[in-house]
């Protein structure tokens, strides 16, 4: 699995969100410019994510985006699924082309397994886990 950009710059944006202080409002804008990336592609990621819930938005002069929820209750893998992104390690675990061989493969119990750990993983981290590494987080770099 490889993450799509709009995955990546959608968990940037929830990232910034979570980060903000006083739970205040960031616009796509802001959170584009900060990292050099395209508007337009921040506005409509964070218009899926409003659509999916993780995140809200208020209109008006101070007006942005908002997580609709504390960072601690959003984990990786509803940001992720909120842009419909395929967290399947391989195409014979989701619902997508397979290959030839699904049937038959002696690996795929093993790739089912480390799917199901890697998809345990994603839920348990939460966009304030992101925020705030751990030292054991940190002692890998």
């Amino acid at each position: 699995m490889q993450l799509t950009k709009k995955a990546s710059y959608g968990l940037i944006a929830a990232c910034e969100l979570a980060r903000s202080d006083d739970r205040a409002c960031l616009s796509a804008a802001s959170i584009a410019q900060r990292y050099g990336l395209p508007v337009p592609f921040f506005e409509k990621i964070l218009h899926e994510l409003k659509r999916a819930g993780v995140v809200q938005s208020r209109q008006g002069r101070g007006g942005g985006y908002l997580l609709a929820r504390e960072s601690g209750d959003i984990s990786v893998r509803q940001v992720l699924e909120a842009l419909d992104e395929s967290l399947d390690l391989v195409g014979c675990l989701g619902s997508g082309d397979c290959c030839e061989l699904t049937d038959i493969c002696p690996t795929k119990p093993a790739w089912s397994l480390i799917n199901q750990r890697f998809l345990g993983l994603l839920d348990s981290l939460t966009l304030k886990d992101l925020g705030h590494p751990t030292s054991e987080d940190t002692s890998h770099s």
